[in-house]
């Protein structure tokens, strides 16, 4: 049996982060007696309940993989040191049925990604709320119909980006379905602004924190008479319209603020729901 390398397991762990925001990590530290599982050892276990590595497997593994299952079920997970015993029953610790007699100790944690930002638009509001969302810990996506503002010049490092057609007809953010989302739209015109919504409308989010779009209150209007004639239920979006917590803001920095704000607030509120 094949042992995956610290590396190999890091660099799984960092492919699901992309697709699901967090995983959990089982890393042997201690063992007792006779054990399936050695030091070191390590087990992910994604979301989905689909694992990548090994402590020994059997009984011992299968609960292990519900812990972490459960610890990245709650808002804020809390990483800990369990103990396993490989008996029928244990006085500390947890028993697995298991007849080895040993005992083995595993530090598990949660591994979270960055909330993820998406910017439909990177004219210069769209270059300032990623700017700002660096600053704030986010992970940005910036998606843009026109090349030359997708310059990664013009944004923060490690900023990605998605390139779509005029009419955001492309699953754009496919890679991220399942991840924390928060989108921002604030695109050059009425126009793009309805397509973006209706493309981030008609793609499955689960995760969906945040909708904001930006514009004045008769651009708003249009957009909202546009999309919902084509059947999108702004209502169950909680489209934030116009974008923004009211500070008079002007500037594309200031607007920015004013968005990133907003975007803070609603994260905070969706973590008090969950806890």
């Amino acid at each position: 049996m094949r042992l995956p390398s610290q590396a190999e397991i890091l660099a799984e762990a960092q492919r699901a982060l992309r697709e699901s925001g967090r995983v959990a990590l089982g890393h042997i530290v201690r063992t007792e007696g006779s054990t399936p599982g050695k030091v070191g050892w390590r087990l992910l276990i994604r979301e989905d309940g689909s694992t990548y590595g090994n402590l020994g497997g059997g009984a011992f593994e299968a609960i292990v993989q519900t812990d972490g299952k459960v610890m990245m079920a709650c808002a804020v997970p809390v990483a800990e040191i369990k103990r396993y015993y490989f008996t029928e029953t244990a006085v500390r610790g947890e028993p697995t049925g298991m007849v080895c007699g040993g005992l083995a100790e595993v530090f598990l944690e949660v591994l979270m990604a960055k909330p993820l930002l998406v910017v439909c638009g990177g004219g210069p509001v769209g270059q300032a709320i990623a700017q700002h969302g660096a600053l704030c810990d986010f992970e940005n996506l910036v998606v843009e119909d026109r090349e030359e503002f997708r310059d990664p010049d013009l944004f923060p490092a490690e900023t990605k980006f998605c390139a779509v057609d005029r009419e955001y007809s492309g699953e754009f953010m496919a890679d991220f379905a399942h991840r924390e989302l928060f989108v921002a739209i604030v695109t050059r015109c009425w126009e793009t602004d309805r397509a973006a919504l209706l493309g981030v409308a008609r793609q499955t989010i689960p995760n969906l924190r945040y909708l904001g779009l930006m514009g004045s209150q008769r651009k708003i209007d249009r957009v909202r008479d546009e999309v919902e004639t084509d059947g999108v239920d702004l209502k169950a979006l909680n489209l934030q319209a116009p974008i923004g917590l009211p500070i008079g803001a002007e500037t594309p920095s200031e607007i920015a603020i004013s968005i990133l704000a907003q975007v803070i607030r609603s994260r905070g509120t969706a973590e008090e729901e969950a806890s």
